[in-house]
């Protein structure tokens, strides 16, 4: 079969206004010649992230999103925390850009303050970190990646995405003991929580499509936040609200050699009111359309791992698979608890992860594993 039997062309992402694919011009929506490497667990990735941005100099760039970003979180056995790793790179000449969910009231146990200490300190060097509450009512950002480019050498240049905060509680090993500076969630996972997840290096044209990700982020029209209170707090305590002007976008890296990986990025992005992203103003939907693509050439096995699984949609995506294949076996591997405490959240998670599992189990499901 060819790629594009599985792969989304352009015109199939569902959002023609999207910058990502105009470095291609035969309606692709992927590269060719790329590495990549998984970083299973949060000390592997954290441990060759600081390493790489420690090699970084002047004119080299580093763009960055997150859920939740940790001033002090530390990313090796050295102690180094991210703070101190983005700012000894500042201090360098590089380039420091990022965008982190504001989330939401502190009060209700999120952690705004974390992202604006860490904008404040990067803003102090030079840099730039910017709280993004572009979001639906109640949503959050999730995109995480970082983006290294080298002015000198594209060569070098690396895209690390995946399922890994910049945040307390991420930096496990194999070992599963527990990341020394943890966050609270649900009881049952004890005072240091095991956290199991991986990122991936990518090298090659790819890192050119995550960079543009974040570019389109970055540059879109839309203030950071069209809420008139918070608006009005982030002004009394002089935070940035506007981004300013990146570069101008370096063509993409070089095929690695030897390399055989192709890479299709794909988003998620609501349609949003007042004010919709210039570039996603009907939303984008490309990772549940790419799934579903890739899905129904599947003859075997799936197999998912995830944080969570919520919803009807996610469900009846699945068991359409399982209808139209009738060989076709699912494995989904989920934590066996929710990870919020608390009678309204846990059955909250209880029933979305239902909603999302009973439209598999009815089109003939073999079953599900669980994974504490």
């Amino acid at each position: 079969m060819a790629l594009g039997d599985w792969l989304l062309m352009a015109s199939e992402r569902g959002n023609p206004h999207a910058r990502i694919d105009d470095v291609r011009s035969d309606g692709t929506a992927w590269s060719l010649g790329n590495e990549v490497t998984p970083l299973v667990h949060g000390a592997t990735y954290f441990a060759d992230l600081a390493d790489r941005i420690a090699a970084m100099g002047e004119g080299d760039r580093i763009y960055f999103v997150d859920w939740r970003g940790d001033p002090d979180e530390q990313l090796n056995d050295a102690g180094d925390t991210l703070v101190d790793v983005l700012v000894a790179a500042l201090r360098r000449g590089v380039d420091v850009r990022g965008l982190l969910w504001r989330s939401h009231w502190r009060k209700f146990g999120f952690h705004s303050e974390r992202a604006f200490e860490l904008g404040k300190t990067l803003e102090a060097h030079g840099g730039e970190c910017l709280r993004d509450m572009r979001v639906r009512t109640g949503g959050a950002h999730h995109q995480k990646f970082m983006v290294l480019r080298h002015r000198d050498d594209p060569t070098r240049d690396v895209a690390y995405v995946g399922g890994i905060d910049l945040c307390h509680s991420r930096r496990d090993d194999h070992g599963h003991g527990g990341d020394p500076q943890p966050l609270a969630i649900a009881p049952e996972y004890g005072p240091n929580p095991a956290w199991h997840d991986v990122q991936v290096a990518v090298r090659g044209p790819a890192v050119h499509d995550v960079e543009t990700t974040f570019r389109e982020r970055w540059e879109v029209d839309a203030p950071l936040t069209s809420n008139p209170g918070r608006r009005f707090t982030s002004w009394l305590q002089a935070e940035d609200q506007d981004p300013d002007p990146l570069g101008e976008q370096w063509p993409p890296p070089p095929p690695v050699a030897g390399a055989t990986d192709v890479v299709q990025i794909a988003r998620t992005y609501p349609p949003l009111l007042p004010v919709p992203h210039d570039f996603a103003p009907d939303g984008e939907r490309s990772i549940a359309l790419g799934n579903a693509k890739a899905m129904s050439n599947a003859r075997r096995l799936v197999y998912v791992e995830d944080q969570y699984l919520w919803g009807p949609e996610v469900g009846a995506h699945f068991a359409d698979a399982l209808r139209d294949n009738p060989d076709l076996r699912l494995v989904i591997v989920l934590p066996v608890l929710p990870d919020l405490d608390g009678t309204v959240s846990r059955m909250t998670q209880w029933h979305a992860r239902r909603a999302a599992l009973d439209p598999s189990a009815r089109r003939g499901a073999t079953g599900w594993s669980s994974s504490g």
